[in-house]
C-alpha cells in the first residue's frame, strides 16, 4: 500500500501546539469536502482517510529528563524503573499532561460543535499508559456526547520507538484490561511485553516498517473515514515519513489532522 499526504496549498497554517486554538472551521471544511469527493471517484484501489494523530500529554519521564538533562537521562536514569519518589517504567501522565490532554479534548469538542470538525469513526491508541490516559481525556466525552459507545482499540504498533528506556516498556494485558475496561485489545495482544528488551533498541528502519504495517492494517480492515491515533513523538515522525508528509515535531498534548491517500497494489 502506498500512502500519500494531501496538503491544502491555498492556506497558510501556523503550527503552534502550545497556544490556544480558535476554531474557524476553514481547514476542517476543505478537508471533509475533499475526502467525500476523493472517495467517490471510480477507483476501488484508492481509499482516502482523515487521520487525527495525537501525541500523549506530558509524562513523569518528561519531568525527569527536564530535571537531569537529556544526556544524564539517556545514559543513566532512563534505564531505571524509577527513583525513591517516582516510577517512570511505562510512564504515566503528570498533572501538566492531564491538563494538556483535557484542554485538547475541549478544543476539539468545540470544533465539532462550531466548525465542522469530524467525529472519529474509530479510535486507536498506544498500549503505553500515557497513551491510554490521553485517549480517554481527549475523546471519551466527545464520543459519549454523540451517543456512541466509547471503545478505543489498543494497537501494539502505535507504541513509541522501542529503546532500552523503561518508560517505553508497557504493562501487562491484564493491567490494561483492569485499568481501561472500556478499551478493546487488538487480536493477538500478548499478556507480557514481548517487544521491549533492556539490551537493545529498535532501528529507524524497523520502526518505519512496523508503522507501514500499522497503516496498511487500518486501511485493509477499517472502513471508517476518520481515524484517530494516539501515539508518541517518534512514531508520529515515522507516520509522516510513511505517508510522504513533511516532517515536523509535535508538542505534548497536541494533534494534527492529515488527509491521506492509501492505494492498494496487487503483487504479481
Amino acid at each position: 500500500m502506498l500512502c500519500e499526504a494531501f496538503t491544502n496549498t491555498s492556506q497558510s497554517v501556523e503550527y503552534a501546539p502550545q497556544r490556544r486554538v480558535t476554531c474557524s472551521g476553514s481547514t476542517s471544511s476543505w478537508m471533509i469536502h475533499d475526502l467525500f469527493q476523493l472517495n467517490h471517484q471510480d477507483n476501488s484501489d484508492v481509499i482516502h482517510k482523515i487521520l487525527l494523530v495525537a501525541r500523549h500529554g506530558h509524562g513523569v519521564h518528561n519531568d525527569v529528563m527536564e530535571e537531569v538533562g537529556s544526556e544524564e537521562w539517556k545514559n543513566h536514569w532512563s534505564k531505571l524503573p524509577g527513583d525513591a519518589n517516582r516510577t517512570w517504567l511505562d510512564a504515566e501522565l503528570v498533572e501538566k499532561g492531564v491538563e494538556q490532554a483535557t484542554d485538547l479534548g475541549k478544543m476539539y469538542a468545540e470544533g465539532i460543535r462550531h466548525a465542522g470538525f469530524p467525529v472519529p469513526d474509530t479510535i486507536y491508541t498506544s498500549p503505553l499508559a500515557r497513551g491510554l490516559k490521553t485517549t480517554s481525556l481527549i475523546f471519551k466525552e466527545i464520543i459519549v456526547g454523540q451517543g456512541i459507545e466509547f471503545r478505543p482499540i489498543v494497537k501494539e504498533y502505535l507504541r513509541e520507538r522501542l529503546t532500552n528506556h523503561t518508560c517505553d516498556k508497557r504493562r501487562t494485558r491484564q493491567w490494561i484490561q483492569a485499568s481501561y475496561p472500556d478499551y478493546e485489545l487488538e487480536s493477538g495482544f500478548a499478556e507480557e511485553d514481548v517487544l521491549w528488551h533492556a539490551d537493545q533498541s529498535e532501528s529507524n528502519e524497523a520502526h518505519i516498517a512496523r508503522t507501514q504495517e500499522l497503516l496498511e492494517d487500518v486501511w485493509r480492515h477499517d472502513s471508517g473515514s476518520c481515524i484517530a491515533l494516539t501515539t508518541h513523538s517518534f512514531t508520529i515522525s515515522t507516520i509522516l515519513e510513511v505517508i510522504g508528509a513533511p516532517e515536523f515535531r509535535m508538542g505534548e498534548g497536541a494533534m494534527v489532522a492529515l488527509l491521506v491517500k492509501g492505494e492498494k497494489f496487487n503483487a504479481k
